[in-house]
């Protein structure tokens, strides 16, 4: 039976032994990876850093042309975060930039084949592109500050390039946060309300004289119960009317069916006794025959001779009559005159009532046109106060509006506004890049690192491959 000696525990040792058997292929690699790295770093230019920061504060606000007194809106209340973000956008932007290339002649710099004066805009546009490349801006965590940075082959170049940008941001943010020409809309519409108020205030005043009776509080409620008293006493008024009027009309009904003159006494002729003696008479005698008609028939001699003798008695009656003469007296009728008394009584106060209703009616119609002219004057009068008070807030608010429009413009004019240097640009005379020391310590790090690889690479590809054990089995069982 055949077997592989397992040599790979040869090379399994630590690294300072691995390095020790390959110190030659370590030292040629670290020394030519160092020397690419050192003359890297010899060769690389110095770069220099100039440093601003910006403070964003709200001790200026923004000039708000609207009407309104609200300042606790949105507007005013927007994150920090927002505006500061608003101001990098601004430090950005195309014609900040722009600014900057020309005022610090990047362009020339540069190498461009144009003259400043009259760059071309692809040149202009690759100026601005480096630039803004080599601009570092950023806002400092939990402040309200913006840091800028920018690095240059010279510290005087990248402190003029820092200065120009703080220059040329200041003027932009004075631009993009102006409001132009506010102070002169302000001022009009102060001096038209101030017109407006001094034109309601006299048509106030001369309202008030013209109708100073009936803007009197003192007058109202006495009005106001002299008009109930009036309307009570017209009711009652109206009422009475109504009444004798019935009163009228039953009278007159009344008066119609009565005669002027009634009979009060009436005298006999001195025959009446015997017309009295002979209706008493046959009165006997009806009554005679009524009992004999119940005893007897009607046909009886009796009865006959008893209805012969009632005939003829009341022939004697009635030629008696005939002969007889009656006087009557007559009088006037007492009961038709005082019914016409009450009559012509009744119509009197009628007409007064009526007369009187009218007057009433006058009167009360009278104090409703007066409480009518006092409610309009007093309606009037608080339209014009209205207006006098409308006048007065706006005149209040565009002066207010204008003081703060001139105060904004005289901030501006000293360029004074919500964003100061925190920090003035820096003139910094050692680089910041390359750091020969630092960055040699690195190349050497990295040196090492590569040539350990390379050793271990090699032991890699020179060890011994192990033998597969079924392979060496079955060779030894065909042995």
């Amino acid at each position: 039976m055949m077997s592989v000696p397992n040599n790979s525990g040869l090379y399994d040792s630590t690294l300072w032994q691995r390095i020790r058997r390959h110190w030659k292929l370590f030292l040629i690699v670290f020394s030519v990876i160092f020397a690419v790295v050192t003359c890297v770093v010899l060769l690389l230019p110095f770069k220099y850093e100039s440093q601003m920061k910006l403070l964003v504060n709200a001790e200026r606000q923004d000039l708000v042309i609207s009407p309104s007194e609200d300042k606790n809106g949105t507007y005013y209340q927007e994150l920090a975060e927002i505006r500061i973000n608003s101001e990098i956008e601004l430090l950005k932007s195309h014609d900040v930039l722009q600014q900057v290339v020309i005022k610090a002649d990047l362009l020339k710099k540069s190498g461009a084949s144009t003259t400043p004066d009259s760059p071309s805009s692809l040149e202009l546009d690759r100026a601005i592109h480096s630039l803004e490349h080599h601009l570092v801006i950023e806002p400092v965590k939990k402040s309200a500050i913006i840091s800028v940075s920018y690095r240059a082959k010279s510290p005087e170049l990248a402190n003029t390039v820092v200065k120009n940008l703080a220059e040329a941001y200041l003027g932009q943010h004075l631009k993009a946060h102006a409001a132009p020409g506010s102070f002169v809309f302000f001022n009009e519409q102060a001096d038209a309300y101030a017109n407006r108020l001094a034109e309601s205030e006299n048509q106030l005043r001369t309202f008030r004289q013209e109708h100073a009776a009936l803007l009197d509080p003192d007058e109202k409620d006495p009005l106001t119960q002299r008009a109930i008293e009036a309307q009570a006493a017209l009711d009652d008024t109206e009422a009475q009317e109504s009444e004798f009027k019935k009163r009228v009309q039953a009278g007159q009904s009344a008066l119609a069916g009565m005669d002027r003159r009634v009979t009060s006494q009436v005298r006999v002729s001195p025959q009446a006794a015997l017309i009295a003696q002979l209706s008493a008479m046959v009165a006997e005698l009806e009554n005679r025959r009524t009992e004999l008609i119940t005893k007897f028939k009607p046909d009886d001699r009796l009865v006959t001779e008893l209805d012969q003798e009632i005939a003829d008695t009341e022939a004697t009656l009635k030629s008696a009559t005939a002969n007889s003469s009656v006087e009557q007296v007559s009088d006037l009728n007492a009961v038709r005159e005082d019914a016409e008394k009450n009559l012509i009584t009744s119509q009197v106060t009628l007409a007064g009532l009526q007369a009187r209703r009218a007057t009433m009616t006058s009167l009360v119609n009278g104090y409703k046109d007066q409480m009518y002219k006092i409610a309009t004057a007093a309606t009037e009068n608080d339209q014009l106060v209205r207006t006098v008070k409308e006048n007065e807030e706006n005149y209040l608010l565009y002066s207010k509006r204008r003081e703060e429009a001139r105060i904004a413009e005289s901030l501006d004019q000293k360029r004074i506004t919500d964003v100061s240097l925190a920090e003035a640009p820096t003139l910094q005379m050692e680089p910041v890049s390359p750091i020969i020391p630092l960055d040699l310590a690195i190349g050497a790090l990295l040196s090492a690192m590569i040539a350990y690889l390379c050793v271990r690479a090699k032991e890699h590809f020179n060890s011994p491959r192990p033998v597969d054990n079924r392979f060496s089995h079955t060779t030894s069982l065909a042995a």
